[in-house]
């Protein structure tokens, strides 16, 4: 249970990036593809993160704690909406 709950923490967190990335830049995808891909990309960028700042696998572990991990959880959630939106999404209506 120990090592599913930092992913989870981080879906969440993703999916509340890419909500808010979407109500910064309309990118054309409904709610559930925000969350979605928000959710994906705030599972990856910490582990990117985290392997990129030599920590590897321990990172990862204790990862959805500390507050670094959050931030980029939620950052990675909107990176990954908006790229998904572009690569994608339709247009939006203006």
């Amino acid at each position: 249970m120990e090592s599913i709950l930092p992913l989870i923490i981080n879906a969440v967190l993703g999916g509340g990036g890419g909500f808010l990335g979407n109500m910064i830049k309309k990118n054309g995808m409904s709610l559930v593809a925000n969350l979605l891909s928000g959710a994906v990309g705030g599972s990856i960028l910490p582990q990117l993160a985290g392997m990129v700042m030599g920590g590897g696998g321990a990172a990862a572990e204790a990862g959805a704690m500390d507050p670094m991990s959050m931030v980029s959880a939620v950052v990675g959630g909107g990176a990954g909406s908006m790229l998904a939106g572009l690569l994608g999404g339709k247009k939006a209506d203006s």
